[in-house]
C-alpha cells in the first residue's frame, strides 16, 4: 500500500472517530428537531447528513467519472500502442522478406498495411517497390503515382516513379524525371548521379564518367558525410587509373605516368596501378624498372599477382634463369614465403624442371595440405615424371578438397568467380577487387602474407552490369 493511500484511509478513521465521539456527545442536540416547512420537520442529525451529502456526492461523482476517462484513455492508448506495435512488428518482416528477395510474402505484409493505414509513406514506398520486382510494374506505377498525390515534394517518390517507367521500358519519361530531380532538387541528386555515372562506366565512357563523378564529390562535400567522401575518393581513383590507361594507348607515357603516381600516393597498394607502372617502363624499354616496379609491388602488397607478372615477363622474353633467380630472391621478402615457393615450383613445371618442381612442391605438402590447387599442380608435375600411381593421389586429393581442379580468382566486392586477374571486376566493375579465391583455397590473406587493399567499388543496387 502507498504511503499517501494508507495516510488517507488512517485520516478517514480519525475522522469517523471523532464524528462518532462527538456525536455521543451531542446526542440530545442532534435528537432535536429542524424544521424544513412550516409543517416538516427532521431530526437535526438528519439534517446536518443531508447537508453533507448534497456537498459531497457532487465531488465524488465528479472524481469517479474523471477516473473513469482516464482509465478509458489509457486502455485505449495501450491498444493504439499495441496496434502500433504489431504493424510495426509487420512491417519489419516485409522488409525482410524484401532484403531476402521473398517478393510474394512481403507484398501479402504490406498489403495488409496497406488495408489498416492507406496513406502511409514508407507502405507505398516499399510496396510500389515490392510490385515492381514482381515484375508487376503497371501496378508499382499506379501505386507510386498514388503515393506522389499524397506526397508531391517526396524525391524518394520520383525516384521509384522513374524506376517504375523503366521497367515499363519508357526511358525518355524515367530520364525525365531524374532530369527533374537534378532540377528541381539541386542538393537531393546523388542517386541520379551516381546512376549516371554508372551508365557512363558500363559504356567504358571514362571521361563522361570522370565529369559526372565530379558532380557527384561536389554533393557530397556539401552534405559533410565523411564514409560517403572516401567512398567516392576510392572511386575517383579507379576513374584515373582508367586515364592512365587512355593516355598510355594514347602515346602519352609521361602524362600516364604522373598520373599512376598521383593515385600510388593516394594508395600505395593500388595493385592495377603498380602493374600498369611497370608496364609504362616496359613500353620505355626499360625492362629492369618493370621488374622492380612489381618486385616493389610484391613487397608492399603480398599479392600473387606481382609473381604471375615477372614470370611472364621473363618468359616472353625467353629469360628463364633470371624468372627463377628472381622468384628465390622473393622468398626472403615479405611475412610469408608461401606464395613464393609455390609459383616458383609451379615456374618449373612451366619450363619443364620437373624434378625441380617436385622437391619443390613437395616441400609445401604440410603448409599447403589444404590446398586443391597444389594437389593438381604436384599431380600434373608426377605424371609428367611418369610416377603415374603417386599423381593419381594428387588429383584425388584435388578433387576431395574441392572437386575444381583450377584455381580461381574471386573479386572481393561481389563474389564474381573468374578464372584469370583482371583490374577491374567484369561483374561489378571496382578496381583493385580481384584476387586468388583465398576463401576457396582455405588460406586467409594473413596466412599468405597479403595485405589486401580497399577495393574500388562503384557497384550499387539499382545499376547492373552491362546497364541491365
Amino acid at each position: 500500500m502507498r504511503f499517501r493511500t494508507f495516510l488517507g484511509v488512517l485520516l478517514a478513521v480519525v475522522a469517523a472517530l471523532a464524528v462518532s465521539y462527538i456525536s455521543n456527545l451531542n446526542t440530545d442536540l442532534l435528537a432535536d428537531r429542524f424544521a424544513v416547512t412550516p409543517t416538516a420537520s427532521v431530526s437535526l442529525a438528519t439534517a446536518l447528513l443531508i447537508a453533507f451529502l448534497v456537498g459531497f456526492l457532487p465531488t465524488v461523482a465528479a472524481l469517479l467519472t474523471q477516473t473513469l476517462r482516464k482509465d478509458l484513455a489509457g486502455r485505449r492508448a495501450r491498444r493504439i500502442e499495441r496496434e502500433a506495435k504489431s504493424m510495426e512488428h509487420s512491417f519489419r518482416r516485409a522488409i525482410d522478406y524484401q532484403s531476402d528477395g521473398l517478393w510474394g510474402k512481403a507484398s501479402a505484409e504490406l498489403e495488409g498495411l496497406l488495408g489498416e493505414r492507406p496513406e502511409d509513406f514508407s507502405v507505398l514506398l516499399h510496396y510500389g517497390e515490392v510490385l515492381r520486382s514482381q515484375g508487376r510494374a503497371d501496378e508499382a506505377l499506379e501505386v507510386h503515382r498514388r503515393a506522389s498525390v499524397l506526397y508531391p515534394r517526396s524525391v524518394a517518390l520520383l525516384y521509384e516513379l522513374a524506376d517504375d517507367y523503366s521497367a515499363r521500358g519508357e526511358t525518355e519519361v524515367a530520364d525525365q524525371i531524374r532530369e527533374r530531380i537534378l532540377r528541381d532538387f539541386p542538393g537531393q541528386g546523388l542517386r541520379c548521379l551516381r546512376r549516371k555515372r554508372n551508365e557512363f562506366l558500363s559504356l567504358f565512357d571514362w571521361r563522361e564518367a570522370m565529369r559526372t563523378q565530379e558532380k557527384i564529390e561536389a554533393l557530397v562535400g556539401d552534405s559533410g558525410d565523411a564514409s560517403e567522401g572516401e567512398k567516392e575518393a576510392a572511386v575517383r581513383i579507379g576513374l584515373t587509373y582508367q586515364q592512365a590507361i587512355t593516355l598510355l594507348e594514347e602515346e602519352r607515357t609521361e602524362e600516364a605516368q604522373e598520373l599512376l603516381d598521383t593515385i600510388l600516393a593516394q594508395e600505395p597498394r593500388f595493385v592495377p596501378a603498380l602493374i600498369l607502372k611497370g608496364e609504362v617502363e616496359r613500353v620505355r624499354e626499360e625492362p629492369d624498372a618493370a621488374v622492380s616496379v612489381w618486385r616493389r609491388g610484391f613487397e608492399i602488397t603480398g599479392s600473387p599477382v606481382f609473381l604471375l607478372r615477372i614470370e611472364d615477363h621473363f618468359i616472353e622474353g625467353e629469360q628463364p634463369l633470371e624468372a627463377i633467380s628472381t622468384l628465390h630472391a622473393l622468398r626472403d621478402v615479405g611475412e610469408s614465403d608461401l606464395l613464393p615457393r609455390f609459383f616458383l615450383g609451379r615456374l618449373y613445371y612451366r619450363l619443364e624442371m620437373h624434378d625441380e618442381a617436385q622437391k619443390v612442391l613437395e616441400g609445401l605438402s604440410d603448409a599447403l595440405e589444404g590446398s586443391p590447387s597444389f594437389h593438381y599442380l604436384l599431380g600434373r608435375v608426377r605424371q609428367r615424371r611418369g610416377d603415374t600411381q603417386l599423381a593419381m593421389v594428387s588429383y584425388r586429393e584435388c578433387i576431395q578438397k574441392s572437386g575444381n581442379a583450377a584455381g580461381e580468382f574471386v573479386c572481393r566486392a561481389c563474389s564474381h568467380h573468374t578464372g584469370d586477374w583482371s583490374d577491374r571486376c567484369e561483374a561489378c566493375g571496382s578496381w583493385n577487387s580481384v584476387e586468388l579465391d583465398f576463401a576457396e583455397e582455405t588460406f586467409s590473406a594473413d596466412e599468405l602474407g597479403v595485405r589486401l587493399a580497399p577495393a574500388q567499388v562503384v557497384y550499387d543496387r539499382h545499376w547492373q552490369p552491362n546497364g541491365s
